[in-house]
């Protein structure tokens, strides 16, 4: 089994103002986003990483390179582009209440199997769920019985857990997303997936 830590990066700035914080913008962690990447550092400074790979994203990498940094034989951060988050097009950094009447808001929100990524042009549900299950199946190929760190995006760990659960991609929302600065640990053989720990903050 190849046990994955999926951590979703620190508090930024656009989580604060309740912008649409996608795979086309980028704020950098604010003081608390720091601060409870930290404290998950110190949680995690003895855990062995074989390999760690983080989003392009700087708020990714910045979350990956605290966590490493108290890490006692910390593995060099690999950039990976299918960890990038949901790019959501025109709405990509706009405050969420200023897009609630438009008329694919609902869908996005409550209907994600019904949602037409086009009409914003932005990426759909199911590309995410491509990119984020191709990435898992050849990192799991390559490095069995390892454990990998992986720094991504919210929306891109509930889309691809909900998957991973063989939920329907219309109750994708049913579950809340994971906090910020949280972990996630699934272990994983290629063909059954455990979630050992959920959305755990410290």
């Amino acid at each position: 089994m190849t046990t994955f830590y999926f951590i979703r990066h620190g508090l930024t700035q656009n989580n604060i103002e309740r912008r649409f914080n996608g795979g086309t913008v980028d704020t950098p962690l604010v003081a608390e986003g720091i601060d409870e990447t930290n404290r998950m550092a110190t949680e995690l400074a003895a855990t062995t990483f074989d390999q760690a790979y983080s989003s392009p994203q700087m708020r990714a990498q910045t979350t990956a390179q605290i966590i490493l940094s108290q890490n006692h034989a910390a593995p060099t951060i690999q950039i990976d582009e299918r960890l990038r988050e949901l790019k959501l097009g025109d709405w990509d950094g706009k405050v969420i209440d200023e897009v609630k009447n438009h008329p694919e808001a609902y869908n996005y929100f409550h209907q994600p199997d019904k949602f037409n990524s086009e009409k914003i042009h932005a990426e759909s549900y199911e590309q995410l769920i491509n990119r984020g299950k191709d990435f898992i199946s050849e990192i799991n190929q390559k490095n069995q019985n390892q454990q990998i760190l992986v720094v991504t995006h919210g929306l891109f760990l509930m889309t691809v857990f909900s998957n991973l659960k063989q939920d329907p991609l219309s109750q994708l929302r049913k579950s809340p997303i994971v906090p910020n600065s949280s972990l996630t640990i699934l272990k994983t053989d290629g063909e059954k997936a455990e979630f050992v720990t959920w959305g755990k903050t410290f």
